[in-house]
């Protein structure tokens, strides 16, 4: 019988580290006989009754497979048969880039071999891939500071893959955090504000907003600004950290820029007064912007309610000066625009008068400004007689007189008050006084008989005290006559004084219409 030759079939190509390769010869023979080169392990089959063999290549380059059996009749193959294998290497996948890059930073590339298929990338949890997948190139955002990898894999021209992907480690520095602190509520035209960041930085970059100017520290940690627009403004910074990492975007501090309170408008209130007197309002409408309003008002002027609002009342003590008062309004920026002056006269009392009184004549120690009160009883409130206002009062009925003075508005204490009593006719002794004819229209006589010759005095006073006739230095020689004309005085009760030293006589005459 002939002798066997075995054959093999199996892969003629494997990578390196490529496990489970099946090689296969004829079945049913007898002791089977297989060997590898030294580049492969068998791992299942290649024993004496087995017609295959499974093997491992481990190493590569030119391998081997061979086997010899005994055939059915007996006879044993003059050589083994030997299957090569050629045996290709693992790609080692090399990756370049940033390895060492800032939190947040974006468009990091990372490349490996091109030409090759199946390409894989895998990041660690702090990136992502933003394009590239599937290509020998990626880019790469990094979002997380810490220690961070980038993997690879591809299968090469021989179609092998590496064992384990390529590890490329990344460290993701942390990126600048600029804190600004500074004033965020400032007033217009403003100097002098100081914004400050972290020190022991470099490239520090400061902005601030159109309504500000920087007039110093540029470059540095701390700028000073200006404000000069009111409304919402901002500063910004940046630089560059101790990781050569800056802030992905600049930090900003919003920054209110108050104005001062409108104009003051016009006062309104008392313009005359009197010094001592209290409770006096003056106002001025809401200013715009004010929290608060700011009064001046004239020496020996105090408010007494409302201090700080739009509306107060002032207490002028009794040495008041007469000046302006004006207003403005404030908030924390200052006192805005004052009001137009508000001129105030404060008028001084007068001093009480005294009334001396001589016969019924009665006379005010003030040369003007008089106003006499008649009261029938001691202590009663008394009524002002109409047209009483001369320095001298001639009383008409028994009682308690006295005047007060009125001077550019104001009202003096109460005189010393007097008491006279009508004397009537029993007091001319020597004579008596007729008036005739009661009633009349205004045309009537006082006639006087007395030997005394005088001199007398006919005074005519109305119903309310007002003088209204007189004639004085009458000297009668046993009979007088004096004709009166009132007309066209009012129908009404008069009365008629006839006088003569401290003698007195009252007649009361009615003219009718």
């Amino acid at each position: 019988a002939p002798l066997p030759v075995p054959t093999l079939s199996g892969p003629a190509v494997a990578c390196a580290s490529s496990t489970g390769n099946l090689y296969v010869t004829e079945a049913g023979m007898t002791g089977y006989s297989w060997t590898v080169s030294a580049g492969g392990i068998i791992t299942a089959g290649g024993t004496s009754s087995s017609n295959t063999v499974t093997v491992t290549w481990n190493t590569p380059g030119a391998q081997t497979v061979s086997v010899s059996y005994t055939s059915a009749a007996g006879c044993q193959a003059a050589s083994p048969s030997a299957y090569n294998v050629t045996v290709n290497p693992l790609p080692v996948p090399a990756i370049t880039g940033s390895a060492s890059v800032c939190s947040g930073s974006a468009g990091n590339v990372y490349t490996t071999q091109p030409g090759m298929a199946g390409y894989t990338w895998n990041i660690s949890a702090g990136g992502t891939i933003t394009a590239g997948a599937g290509t020998n190139s990626i880019t790469v955002t990094w979002n997380t500071a810490g220690s961070q990898s980038v993997s690879v894999n591809y299968s090469n021209a021989s179609g092998c893959a590496a064992a384990t992907a390529s590890v490329f480690n990344v460290t993701v520095n942390q990126s600048a955090v600029p804190v600004i602190t500074g004033p965020e509520a400032v007033c217009a035209v403003s100097t002098g504000n100081i914004y400050s960041t972290q020190t022991g930085m470099t490239g520090y970059s400061w902005v601030v907003s159109l309504g500000g100017i920087i007039t110093s520290g540029a470059g540095t940690e701390a700028i000073t600004v200006n404000w000069n627009t009111i409304g919402t403004q901002w500063v910004e910074v940046n630089y560059t950290n101790v990781n050569g990492c800056s802030a992905t975007s600049p930090s900003q501090l919003n920054v209110t820029v108050n104005p001062l309170p409108d104009p003051a408008g016009s006062i309104s209130g008392t313009s005359v007064l009197c010094t001592g007197e209290t409770g006096i309002a003056y106002t001025c409408a809401p200013v715009n912007g004010a929290t608060y309003y700011v009064w001046v008002l004239p020496a020996g002027a105090t408010i007494a309610s409302g201090n700080g609002t739009n509306s107060i009342t002032v207490d002028f003590a009794s040495n008041a000066s007469s000046g302006d008062i004006t207003v403005s309004g404030n908030n924390l920026c200052g006192n805005g625009p004052v009001s137009p002056n508000f001129p105030v006269i404060v008028n001084p009392i007068p001093v009480a008068p005294v009334v001396n009184a001589t016969g019924m004549m009665l006379t005010s120690s003030a040369a003007a400004g008089n106003q006499w009160y008649f009261s029938a009883s001691q202590g009663g409130s008394g009524n002002l007689i109409p047209g009483a206002t001369g320095q001298e009062y001639s009383a008409t009925q028994t009682g308690w007189y006295w005047c007060v003075v009125n001077l550019g508005g104001c009202s003096s204490d109460s005189s010393n008050h007097q008491y006279l009593q009508m004397v009537g006719v029993p007091e001319l002794r020597e004579g008596y006084v007729t008036v005739y004819p009661v009633p009349n229209d205004g045309l009537f006589t006082v006639s006087i008989s007395s030997h005394s010759t005088g001199p007398f005095t006919i005074r005519v006073f109305s119903g309310l005290g007002v003088q209204l006739f007189e004639v004085r230095d009458i000297h009668v020689t046993g009979k007088y006559e004096q004709q009166i004309d009132l007309r066209p005085a009012p129908a009404g009760l008069y009365t008629v004084v006839v006088s003569n030293g401290n003698n007195r006589v009252l007649k009361k005459v009615l003219i009718r219409k």
